[in-house]
């Protein structure tokens, strides 16, 4: 059973520590701002579905969870705009996410308690298509990094049980499902989150993560193949046949493993981290004293980050509160582990381990 996206007071060890790598929740109340942004239908291509998106310029968003005068979550706003350009704001219902941007675009997943839509909203054209509408609830959903596909997770509105992972085309067809869904099982607890992320070979990670750890599976959309592995943290990556993942602790800093996912063997990669993400065959990671350390899954070699203080990797994932549009080969650096404005991010070039500003060209 997936239960709805919260942290309740019983929910320890994997749940815990995947709130950390996502990054530390901000002050929910927030100021009265402009009247929300409308977003107009974007233009079709053709009959068969929505334009491909603009990928004019880079674009940010963040997603704030808005609370009522008792305490109760009322809502969400999902701030979004180009690096270098104004914000706009779009108010949401509380079970909502988003996720990427891609392309110039955010992909918004929104639950109205009787339907559940998926919604690309382009920030470079300040349009928005809507991509379905749904009985089951989307409980959050990834774009492919081509732009023409949309990898969405469900689960049944009544009983909240894993429906599994359901892939979308954009250009119109019959949405297919590609991962049946998880059974309950009382060895994990229920299942408070499936986090979707891309691996940079393009396979597609999704972690059930329950309140003591999670159950992982790694499919490789061109073959449909899939390895499974179970009893961590959540999943930060693959690097070939290894698996990268937090163990699964009561909170951070927690040590991170390798699982082969041929043969399910295990090994501590690190004793004790705090954020982390890894990206093109490199695990960025908090140390112990705060600091920023690069370490290269082939060789084992580590290197210090010459970075600001407080400055903390940021996963792109289907349940990450933030995100901005970079370059392969990069990990996203944002105070506390979340970007609350581009001006506050930076892009760390995992190849050449320095750091640059949000929409800067590297030389």
């Amino acid at each position: 059973m997936e239960l709805k996206r919260c942290l309740a007071g019983t929910a320890t060890l994997a749940v815990v520590a995947l709130a950390g790598v996502l990054g530390a929740a901000h002050p929910p109340v927030l100021a009265a701002v402009d009247p929300p942004w409308q977003p107009p239908p974007c233009p079709e291509a053709s009959a068969g579905g929505p334009a491909a998106p603009s990928g004019t310029a880079a674009a940010w968003y963040r997603l704030d969870p808005v609370l009522d005068d008792g305490g109760s979550l009322a809502g969400q706003r999902l701030t979004l705009g180009l690096i270098g350009g104004p914000p706009r704001h779009v108010d949401l219902p509380p079970e909502s996410s988003a996720s990427g941007p891609v392309h110039g675009s955010v992909l918004v997943s929104e639950d109205d308690g009787t339907e559940s839509r998926l919604r690309l909203l382009d920030v470079g054209r300040a349009c928005e298509t809507v991509l379905a509408r749904e009985r089951s609830v989307i409980r959050g959903a990834l774009l492919a990094l081509d732009g023409t596909t949309a990898w969405e997770h469900r689960v049944d509105r009544a009983t909240r049980a894993d429906q599994g992972v359901w892939r979308r085309p954009l250009a119109g067809g019959v949405p297919t499902r590609v991962l049946a869904g998880l059974p309950a099982d009382e060895a994990f607890g229920p299942t408070f989150v499936t986090e979707l992320s891309w691996l940079a070979d393009g396979r597609l990670g999704v972690a059930s993560c329950g309140e003591r750890a999670c159950r992982t599976r790694v499919l490789d959309p061109a073959t449909g193949h899939t390895s499974a592995f179970e009893g961590t943290g959540p999943l930060l990556g693959v690097e070939g046949d290894i698996g990268v993942a937090v163990s699964a602790c009561a909170g951070l800093p927690c040590p991170i493993e390798t699982i082969d996912l041929g043969n399910g063997r295990r090994r501590t990669l690190l004793d004790a981290a705090g954020s982390a993400a890894v990206d093109d065959g490199v695990l960025v990671f908090e140390s112990a004293d705060g600091s920023i350390a690069a370490l290269d899954l082939a060789s084992g070699r580590t290197r210090a980050v010459a970075v600001d203080h407080g400055l903390l990797p940021v996963r792109r994932t289907s349940s990450a509160t933030s995100g901005a549009e970079i370059a392969a080969g990069s990990v996203l650096l944002a105070p506390g582990g979340r970007l609350d404005h581009p001006s506050d991010g930076r892009r760390l070039d995992t190849a050449a381990r320095t750091v640059h500003r949000l929409g800067e060209v590297a030389p």
